[in-house]
Parts: C-alpha cells; sequence; structure tokens
C-alpha cells in the first residue's frame, strides 16, 4: 500500500491505492486545511515534496485556479483535488 508523508506534522500513514487526501486528512487528522474541497478557494494549496508522479494528473479545476494566482510552483498542487497512487510526501 502507497504511504503518503505529511511532512508538516512528520505523520506518515499507509493508505489503498486511489485514497483521497481529504479523506485520509479526515482520518488522520493532519495539518492540511481545507474550505470548499471543491478545487476552488486554494484553501488547501500544499506542496509536493516528493512523489508528484505518484499523484493524479492537474484536475481542470487546479488549472483554472492556479491560473489566477500569481507565483505558483510547479510542485504546487491542491490538496481536495489529489488521488495517491503510490508513495508521496506533502508539505502544507
Amino acid at each position: 500500500m502507497p504511504k503518503v508523508h505529511f511532512e508538516t506534522d512528520n505523520l506518515i500513514v499507509e493508505v489503498p491505492r486511489g485514497s483521497k487526501i481529504p479523506d485520509i486528512v479526515d482520518e488522520c487528522g493532519a495539518t492540511l486545511p481545507f474550505g470548499c474541497r471543491m478545487g476552488s478557494c486554494g484553501t488547501c494549496r500544499c506542496i509536493i515534496v516528493e512523489g508528484m508522479e505518484n499523484l493524479n494528473p492537474k484536475t481542470n479545476e487546479e488549472g483554472e485556479l492556479f491560473d489566477t494566482l500569481t507565483s505558483v510552483g510547479d510542485a504546487e498542487r491542491l490538496g481536495c483535488q489529489l488521488v495517491v497512487r503510490g508513495d508521496v510526501k506533502i508539505r502544507s
């Protein structure tokens, strides 16, 4: 099973492949705030430290929101849009 490392909390959890980050956060209590959970507010903006290739591709919602923001790095994603396919390390 993939491991998700929430770097901010130094917390590592094992999850089934295909798990969604909001569900994982709800279960383990990691520090990653959510607002709308639909990809339109940006509250859950986070940095993928390792394992970007183990996440789903950016969604249209992410692309549209990031197009309106300044200084978005290549490693940034919206936590509410993430689906885990392998090991990943996230910083909130």
